[in-house]
């Protein structure tokens, strides 16, 4: 029998596919909506929330690692951010890729930071970006604040709770600085100068995942979607041409420090999954189960890769009740759970889930035996 494991050394069992004393579960993370309905259903306990303030792991959501403690979830992820600016031309909030965001207010008074659009949509534009310096460095005075949290939360009163850290991946500053149409069409007539803007953004995102490393964390997990709901955002050809060497220096780099690499992708990414387990990455999230065949990649790749997320976030953990959501989610835990290699939880930021269906998937999570 499995010893009682800390949480951190449950998760870490999971990504080497050893036995684990309870399947570990994995929270992306949690917007305003879902932190406002948490608070007003079930709220944190004022002393808790004090420890929490106290140790300084409450934040903005999404990253929000107090609401992960609370739900009991094993680990959950911080991205670092890039620079940000504010883009005169669009009244818009714009990184240091070109991406364009808006913070918005809904009717119900809770706000959301969105992605609105490219910037850099013409060649003329990128070309001009860069002389004014862009792309720029992530936003370093966050390094000794990321640190003390992973320490923090590796505290035996947080039973070792994992903080994945990662930054964005080479595909989603691609295509939300310039739009998938200047993509499609840069890889057909102007592959050098696709190459150039990878390369040139490459040059700024080295140094932060190398700054993120010398933190020592045990695992950074990059955000990249590469799927739609009916296949690549890219053509395959295209992906393995422009978007994998980058990804696989962002695998070397990490794997160079001792530390496990995760990539986050939503979307149906069937056709390149073969692909990350080629990289060595050491574990997948999102993994749609509506989008992708999950029992195949299972039974192919399942001893090679684990499996992180694969709970539905749109459907079952909107509109299923709790009965539903534990049906569903032990057939799940059935297919993906066995020799371990299996993190799961939901896949994507919590929006507008239940919370009693949230609680209800770690609990079942965790009661799981084969």
């Amino acid at each position: 029998m499995t010893h009682k494991m800390t949480k951190f050394e449950r998760v870490m069992a999971a990504l080497e596919h050893k036995p684990v004393d309870m399947i570990p579960a994995f929270l992306l993370g949690a917007d305003f909506e879902f932190f406002y309905k948490f608070m007003k259903e079930k709220g944190i306990p004022k002393n808790n929330y004090a420890k929490y303030i106290k140790d300084g792991i409450v934040d903005t959501p999404p990253l929000n690692h107090a609401l992960s403690i609370e739900m009991n979830f094993d680990c959950d992820w911080y991205s670092h951010i890039p620079q940000m600016h504010f883009d005169e031309e669009n009244q818009s909030i714009i990184d240091t890729w070109g991406s364009l965001q808006k913070a918005v207010v809904k009717d119900n008074g809770i706000p959301h930071l969105w992605y609105s659009g490219p910037a850099l949509t013409s060649k003329e534009k990128i070309i001009k970006w860069w002389e004014l310096g862009m792309p720029r460095g992530y936003v370093d005075i966050l390094l000794p604040l990321i640190k003390k949290r992973l320490k923090t939360l590796m505290k035996p009163k947080y039973d070792e709770f994992l903080m994945f850290i990662g930054l964005s991946g080479p595909f989603e500053c691609l295509s939300m600085s310039i739009g998938l149409a200047q993509v499609s069409k840069f890889c057909r007539k102007d592959s050098e100068f696709l190459k150039e803007i990878l390369n040139r953004n490459f040059e700024v995102q080295s140094k932060g995942l190398e700054k993120l490393c010398s933190l020592n964390p045990p695992v950074i997990m990059c955000g990249d979607d590469h799927g739609f709901a009916n296949g690549l955002q890219m053509p395959a050809k295209y992906w393995r041409e422009f978007i994998k060497p980058i990804l696989k220096q962002y695998v070397e780099i990490v794997h160079n420090h001792g530390i496990k690499f995760i990539l986050h992708s939503c979307g149906n990414i069937m056709e390149i999954f073969k692909d990350y387990v080629e990289l060595e990455m050491d574990g997948v999230d999102s993994l749609q189960p509506h989008l992708n065949d999950l029992s195949y990649l299972k039974q192919k790749y399942g001893d090679k890769i684990t499996f992180v997320g694969t709970i539905d976030d749109t459907h079952l953990l909107v509109e299923c009740n709790t009965e539903e959501v534990k049906r569903v989610v032990t057939e799940q835990l059935r297919i993906l759970g066995k020799n371990s290699g299996y993190i799961p939880g939901a896949t994507n930021f919590l929006l507008n889930q239940k919370v009693e269906n949230i609680i209800t998937m770690v609990e079942t999570i965790h009661s799981f035996k084969e």
